[in-house]
């Protein structure tokens, strides 16, 4: 065995509810909150009516819930579908560093498999952390995207890690659901390249179901590959390079998932500040008058919405990507919404006629803050010669900005809205406020039943 895998597989095994602090339970109940409330508000997106039909067509002797529906499938199933509810709208958590996986899109496999065992929400909430941890280091330390590797199979082996805690899994097992989890499971970048398509949505919610199937089969004693990770033809040389975790959560240290970084607005987080800067610029531009847009940012963000499909978006999923779009519609709209992602309105003339005359760029100081600072400036240039500036730094859900627990319930109430009524809502709030009083998770899936 490697020595980065001992490291994972034993950790992973020994975390208990135990070690947790009140500070990390609160954290897990707000991630879940807002998780919860972004599943609901997808509900009827086209790719997870698609995923349902799938479902319907899978019955278990282990059956999971499929969220808002009393349709029972497979646990693999169930996490597909409700990780695509979590993660379509783009609203979800996310952790960025060097990568930046949704560490959320872990929840829909550790919830079917502790609703299929039916435990306690304290083991839910050990199996939440424990994924978040595990993604978490691995976006501090390994390069997936820059190699041309999707950051989701970060989230395979969050998921089989977190799986595993409810599971019971020992670290030998442990250690082969971790292998299991990464074989077979690395996911290509082109997911998040030019015009995106609905994948793009689905990608990491089929991670997680990946990662729990690995968790399920090394339980049974399937053995995966040695050396997974620091091998010949491992992980390291075949897709990151060499990385090194730092301190695990726990003991006195903090575990990242109380460094969660949330979203007010359903967009690609690092669109979030060039949004909230452009809104504060409107006050002042003449929108006749613009010549040019530029917009200064992070090396990282400007990757992040590189490439000439963002400026002149075909579809939602590239509209919602695009910094130099949201940037536009902000500035022409006063806000966005979603109609910001209909075809009327990303293929709008003016629209259009405003995105050729923008522009991003990265300032390399900018880069040396983040992502313990996001900046982002905008100056605007105007036919006339007039000239506007913003410039601003981390975004509204950002740890150093954060949401409060009144945003963070506000947001579940405006998700769930249409679907639930209002005294469902607020009773479903109160109880995902004390999941870790739960002793059935399935009463969870009850609650949010449409």
């Amino acid at each position: 065995m490697d020595r980065t895998v001992d490291r994972i597989s034993t950790y992973a095994a020994n975390l208990t509810y135990s070690d947790l602090t009140p500070e990390t339970i609160h954290a897990v109940k707000r991630s879940f909150i807002d998780s919860m409330g972004c599943a609901l508000g997808a509900f009827a997106a086209e790719p997870v009516n698609i995923a349902r039909r799938l479902a319907a067509r899978v019955s278990s002797t282990m059956p999971a819930s499929v969220l808002g529906t009393s349709m029972k499938t497979c646990p693999e199933m169930a996490a597909f579908v409700n990780g695509i509810m979590v993660r379509y709208l783009d609203f979800n958590d996310d952790y960025l560093n060097r990568d930046g996986p949704h560490p959320s899109d872990n929840i829909s496999a550790i919830m079917a498999i502790c609703e299929a065992l039916r435990t306690d929400g304290k083991i839910l909430a050990c199996g939440i952390t424990l994924a978040y941890e595990i993604v978490g280091q691995l976006v501090d330390s390994a390069d997936f995207n820059f190699r041309g590797w999707d950051y989701v199979t970060e989230t395979s082996i969050g998921s089989a890690m977190g799986v595993g805690k409810v599971l019971g899994l020992s670290k030998e097992e442990m250690a082969q659901a971790l292998a299991l989890a990464i074989a077979p499971n690395i996911a290509l970048w082109q997911t998040r390249v030019g015009e995106l398509s609905m994948w793009k949505g689905c990608a990491g919610p089929n991670a997680a179901r990946n990662g729990l199937f690995a968790a399920l089969l090394a339980r049974e004693g399937m053995t995966g590959p040695d050396q997974i990770i620091e091998g010949t033809s491992g992980l390291w040389n075949q897709v990151t390079g060499r990385f090194k975790f730092g301190p695990f959560g726990g003991k006195g240290r903090p575990f990242k998932i109380q460094e969660t970084f949330f979203k007010p607005r359903p967009i690609m987080y690092t669109v979030l500040l060039p949004v909230e800067t452009a809104l504060r610029l409107r006050e002042e531009v003449d929108l006749d008058d613009i010549g040019s847009i530029k917009i200064f940012l992070d090396k990282f963000c400007v990757l992040s919405s590189a490439g000439p499909e963002k400026y002149d978006p075909h579809t939602r999923e590239t509209a919602d990507h695009s910094i130099p779009y949201l940037v536009v519609a902000a500035l022409v709209d006063g806000g966005i919404t979603e109609r910001s992602f209909t075809p009327e309105r990303f293929r709008d003339p003016k629209i259009l006629a405003l995105l050729k005359k923008s522009s991003m760029e990265e300032d390399p100081q900018y880069t040396k803050d983040w992502p313990k600072t996001f900046h982002c400036r905008i100056e605007v240039g105007g036919k006339s010669g007039q000239q506007w500036m913003q410039h601003h730094t981390n975004p509204k859900g950002h740890p150093a900005n954060p949401m409060s627990d009144t945003e963070i319930e506000e947001k579940f109430l405006a998700l769930v809205h249409g679907k639930l009524g209002p005294k469902q809502a607020q009773s479903a709030l109160e109880l995902l406020w004390r999941i870790e009083e739960i002793e059935d998770v399935g009463v969870i899936f009850d609650a949010l039943l449409i």
